[in-house]
């Protein structure tokens, strides 16, 4: 029996050792110059510029095939659910991980009870759900493109009166840890969530919890950005929210919002603080 799971692990791997390499390629480029056009030129080859161009081609063909899969994967996944347009009042808890709560529709990559990719935009139509939870995965998206962009869907598919609650690690306060000297600010993090060889500087720790300089073999996982109160209230406006609401965990006035104890990551907490920013927006 073929072990498709298996193979799409694989694949995954495959594909994070090709980020990696498309960087060191560009590397090479960018220190030899024109010097391979003149040797390929030398020996009879065709240009590199050529045969870069063929790849490209390749990947893009290959983009192109998995895009047409789209819609007939989530069409199966969603009708399994019981959603269809019709459906109203939904409660989408996005980047949910192993953190599956029950009456939600539970969303992230593979395996997840709905398995999508969120920077396809959200498989729902105007205004079908009521929340949406969202737990330490904005971080994880490009800003502004792809961060706001998801924000965007988000406000697209609640209804009027809707509320997201977002929850992402609070750079405000790691900035301020760094600035104090508090070490033990940045040891107790590594006992959540490890880190690296449990020697590094609070100005190692701090870059990579805002995302500074992700290794690209590890761009699926890494921080890619950091958020204060600020910053993350400006790209809910951006997203057309307007009535934008600061919390505490577990401190939403809406019962159904009641559920940041559900994610390990924002029920982590240093001494009586916890390490994550709680924001959230109601969609007029």
């Amino acid at each position: 029996m073929t072990d498709f799971d298996a193979m799409a692990d694989h694949n995954r791997r495959l594909s994070k050792a090709m980020l990696q390499s498309v960087f060191e390629l560009a590397c090479d480029l960018s220190g030899l110059g024109p010097f391979p056009e003149h040797v390929a030129h030398a020996r009879g080859q065709a240009p590199l510029a050529q045969r870069l161009q063929g790849i490209q081609q390749q990947i893009v063909q290959l983009r192109a095939e998995l895009q047409s899969l789209r819609a007939p994967y989530l069409m199966q996944q969603l009708q399994k659910l019981g959603i269809d347009q019709h459906s109203k009042d939904l409660q989408l808890h996005i980047g949910s991980g192993p953190y599956v709560l029950e009456h939600w529709v539970n969303l992230d990559i593979y395996p997840a009870q709905l398995a999508t990719n969120v920077l396809w935009g959200l498989p729902f139509t105007d205004g079908q759900c009521r929340y949406v939870f969202l737990s330490h995965l904005l971080e994880h998206l490009f800003y502004p493109t792809d961060a706001i962009g998801l924000l965007s869907e988000i406000h697209r598919v609640l209804a009027p009166g809707g509320v997201v609650r977002i929850a992402v690690p609070d750079i405000a306060q790691c900035i301020a840890a760094y600035q104090m000297g508090d070490d033990a600010f940045f040891n107790a993090r590594v006992e959540h969530w490890g880190g690296g060889d449990g020697n590094a500087t609070r100005l190692e720790h701090f870059l990579a919890y805002a995302g500074a300089g992700p290794d690209p073999a590890w761009l699926f996982e890494a921080h890619k950005f950091g958020y204060d109160h600020d910053t993350l209230a400006r790209a809910l406006r951006v997203a057309g929210f307007t009535n934008i609401t600061p919390s505490t965990y577990m401190a939403s006035v809406h019962p159904a919002l009641q559920v940041d104890s559900h994610s390990q990551v924002a029920s982590a907490r240093y001494g009586d603080r916890h390490y994550s920013l709680f924001l959230e927006a109601t969609k007029d």
